[in-house]
């Protein structure tokens, strides 16, 4: 029995730059990991022929609605002698939240099959296979926070955050559904750039200073409507003292980032929001 630890991400700043002929959405983001909260997968061999059953809790998970069969589907696809596995799956990180945590627990366990079958996929292979997962699931592969652009598969890394300090993370009790999101975001009064061919931005990349200078994350446009407490977490968390405010993902979570000297207002911020039934999460980022 193995345990391991499978981690999420916000990001600052999330701009749709495109739609593919096939519906896939390009974007240009900065993916951050950050350090809680965090799922666990037990993970447990068993001989015989390559197999998987995930639990969450005490009941079996639908294999079509979960990342973990589609990351050992994708990695069985290309490294044979995969042993039988039972994963029994302890959800921190909530869904529907746009902290990725799905796409997490996928890249933990490629991460772990590559690892228990002695790195027959390199760096290449091993994201493709995830790539093969879910958009975000590359990204958990590296270790630290990059630049995503395309559909997720063009990733940069990042040697330094161009807005740092700490971060204050409001995880409400509201789910959002990451393709509705998107969907509505396309019906809205505008017309998406559409891109030619399979590859290739239809907007040149920002730079790290303008991600940092107008953080902005398209998908508040269409969310925050729809939950007037999401705009109400932020306004808050400005008031507080936040230099920067904003949505992750596709919602629901909002984050507020505080200068280093601003420790008292985000403790005050966290305080308040863990007051309001809100699970906080406060850290350095």
């Amino acid at each position: 029995m193995t345990r391991v630890l499978a981690g999420c991400k916000i990001n600052l700043g999330l701009r749709i730059t495109g739609v593919r002929p096939n519906g896939y959405h390009e974007i240009d983001s900065l993916f951050v990991p950050v350090p809680e909260p965090k799922d666990e997968l037990i993970i447990e061999e068993f001989p015989g022929d390559p197999s998987l059953t995930v639990f969450c809790g005490l009941s079996a998970v639908d294999p079509h609605k979960n990342t973990l069969t589609g990351a050992y589907a994708a990695f069985t696809e290309k490294v044979p002698g995969v042993p039988a596995l039972k994963i029994t799956l302890n959800k921190g990180v909530p869904a529907g939240a746009g902290l990725g945590g799905g796409s997490g627990d996928a890249a933990a366990l490629l991460r772990w099959l590559n690892e228990r079958m002695g790195r027959p996929l390199n760096a290449a292979a091993l994201a493709q296979a995830a790539l093969a997962v879910g958009a975000d699931t590359p990204f958990f592969l590296q270790d630290g926070p990059c630049r995503v652009r395309g559909i997720g598969e063009i990733i940069e890394p990042v040697a330094q955050l161009p807005c740092h300090g700490i971060c204050v993370l409001v995880c409400p009790d509201i789910h959002i559904d990451t393709a509705r999101a998107y969907g509505l975001w396309d019906k809205a009064a505008r017309t998406p750039p559409q891109i030619e061919g399979a590859h290739g931005l239809t907007k040149q990349p920002l730079t790290d200073n303008e991600f940092c200078s107008d953080v902005r994350n398209d998908l508040e446009s269409v969310i925050l409507p729809l939950h007037p407490e999401l705009s109400a977490i932020k306004t808050a968390l400005r008031r507080h003292g936040a230099e920067v405010a904003c949505m992750s993902g596709s919602g629901s979570s909002i984050f507020g980032i505080f200068g280093r000297d601003s420790r008292a207002g985000a403790d005050a911020a966290a305080n308040c929001f863990a007051d309001g039934g809100n699970r906080v999460f406060l850290f350095d980022v």
